[in-house]
């Protein structure tokens, strides 16, 4: 096994009472999809609850799961127990494609618990609004694509600030913050949740217009999440490269 992974899930996983991110996860879902049934029921000519409860769980699945990616990414819960990336990088000798590959797995194995202990929400939701399959499916798939994407940059601010973990916290957070606002701003298709919601609601999408030239929202939506991903993941490599 990669060193660096097997020392990530040593820190991360040793103790049950250190793993705050998924009983938050699990407390915030189970809360949201009581309040979304129930509070409605107080005037009964406004009932909706089931109707909507499906897209109100999906929509905070994506942006915990999205979030808590980064604050693993970003070594927020239990840091004094990692070794520092100079250890691996220069006392320990590790190249620096070894470390790469093995936080990126380590960040991986995170997404799918997350992934994992939102299903049984996201299933349930759906049953209970009688939410198209493809809906659930599609919803099921790209949480974790969405996760790794922004994910990534959480890897770049670790690498970019170790020293440093109020800065990393804060600028991981302000980049959540902008891409989600700028993104509903300039083409609601390019926000995660909007998108979801559109495909859930089987809204037809408005292509993007660029000089002419029309680019479905689907292409527009994937392309700009594979560059966002992809960027983060060379600038993590670049930065792991230059902390030699």
């Amino acid at each position: 096994m990669n060193p660096v992974l097997r020392e990530s899930l040593e820190a991360f996983f040793g103790e049950e009472r250190d793993l705050p991110v998924y009983y938050h996860l699990l407390i915030i879902l189970a809360l949201v999809e009581f309040l979304t049934l129930y509070l409605p029921s107080v005037n009964a000519e406004m009932w909706s609850g089931s109707a909507i409860l499906f897209k109100v769980c999906m929509s905070v699945a994506v942006l915990l799961t999205v979030y808590f990616a980064l604050r693993v990414a970003n070594r927020e819960y239990a840091p004094a127990r990692f070794k520092p990336l100079k250890h691996w990088l220069r006392d320990g000798g590790q190249p620096a494609g070894v470390v790469a590959m093995g936080q990126v797995a380590f960040l991986g194995v995170h997404v799918v618990c997350l992934l994992l202990l939102s299903a049984p929400f996201l299933i349930w939701a759906a049953a209970i609004a009688r939410a198209p399959l493809a809906g659930l499916a599609a919803t099921l798939a790209l949480i974790p694509f969405y996760a790794l994407c922004y994910g990534a940059w959480g890897l770049v601010a670790l690498v970019l600030w170790e020293d440093r973990p109020e800065s990393r916290q804060i600028g991981i957070r302000c980049l959540l913050f902008f891409v989600m606002a700028a993104t509903l701003v300039v083409y609601p298709p390019l926000n995660p949740v909007a998108y979801l919601l559109a495909v859930v609601e089987r809204q037809e999408l408005a292509p993007l217009t660029i000089a002419g030239v029309k680019w479905s929202a689907d292409s527009v939506h994937f392309g700009f999440h594979l560059a966002l991903g992809g960027a983060g993941l060379t600038a993590y490599r670049w930065a792991l490269e230059r902390g030699r």
